[in-house]
This record gives structure tokens, C-alpha cells and sequence, in this order.
């Protein structure tokens, strides 16, 4: 016979959420819980040599620039956005949020050799693996992993 487990949610304590000093809604703090709204998410300018001007980065969670710990961030990009071959010291996880994300492997940056990914879809980059891509129409993707998060530009080591 098989047992199924049931979560009877009335008899769970959700805690109440209170609003942090940055906007996002946060639970029961004391614990580590985050929650982050739609309407609180706020993206800055990103600048990053070597990459055109125009990227945006929201961070939701952690310090990504930290020594170490967990970080998730947001990058926004406008239509047409590419992105030159680089890698990071560390994994990446990458989940598309909103339009069309083109990346392919290498730093050979052969646009024939882009895949597409669309919301929903979700990518885990090894430490170290050369990437390039592009998008198509307004994009949004959300980053997680361990700091720091580093951009290393492959064709030029810097």
C-alpha cells in the first residue's frame, strides 16, 4: 500500500511580510526569508567593458559581487541586444523570464551556432565555458548562483 503525505496548510504558521527598507517585501527576516514583488524589483545600468551599452541589472537576493555566498540578480536587455564570448569563475544558472534568448558555446561567436530560448526555459553554464549570445525583442533573464559573479571576456582574457 502506498502512502501519500498530506499538507494540511490551516495548520501552518505562515509568518506576516513586512516591508524592508529597499522596497522588496521581506518574511520573517530572522529566518533568511526573502520574498521580492513584481512592482519591487528595480533595474539599474549595467556597464560592463567590452559589452554594449544598454544592459540592465536588478539584484534581488545576496551580494553578487560578494567573496562568497548565493546570489540572484536580473538582467534586462533591449531588442537586439548582443553580447560578446566571456565566462564566469563560477557556474551559472539562467532561467528566461521574458523574450528571446539566444546563446550559443564557444568563442568563436558563429550566430549559426545560437540556440533559442524562450520563457520558461532553463540553462546551467558550467565555471569557465565561453558563451556569447543575443535577443530578440525585450528580455529578461534571472541569474542565480555562487559569488562572485565575474565576467571574463574569452578573445581577451580581461
Amino acid at each position: 500500500m502506498m502512502r501519500v503525505a498530506t499538507l494540511v496548510l490551516s495548520t501552518l504558521a505562515f509568518p506576516t511580510a513586512i516591508l524592508a527598507q529597499d522596497g522588496a517585501v521581506a518574511v520573517d527576516e530572522l529566518a533568511g526569508h526573502t520574498i521580492v514583488t513584481a512592482d519591487a524589483v528595480t533595474f539599474s545600468p549595467l556597464e560592463v567593458p567590452g559589452f554594449e551599452p544598454g544592459l540592465e541589472l536588478a539584484v534581488l537576493h545576496g551580494d553578487p559581487m560578494g567573496e562568497a555566498g548565493t546570489y540572484t540578480l536580473r538582467l534586462r536587455f533591449p531588442d537586439g541586444y548582443r553580447f560578446p564570448s566571456h565566462w564566469h569563475p563560477n557556474a551559472e544558472n539562467v532561467t528566461v523570464l521574458r523574450g528571446s534568448f539566444q546563446l550559443g558555446m564557444g568563442t568563436d561567436e558563429d550566430p549559426s551556432a545560437m540556440q533559442t530560448y524562450t520563457s520558461g526555459s532553463f540553462l546551467h553554464i558550467p565555471a569557465e565555458s565561453p558563451h556569447f549570445g543575443a535577443v530578440t525583442g525585450s528580455t529578461e533573464i534571472q541569474l542565480h548562483g555562487e559569488a562572485p559573479f565575474e565576467i571574463v571576456l574569452a578573445n581577451t582574457g580581461a
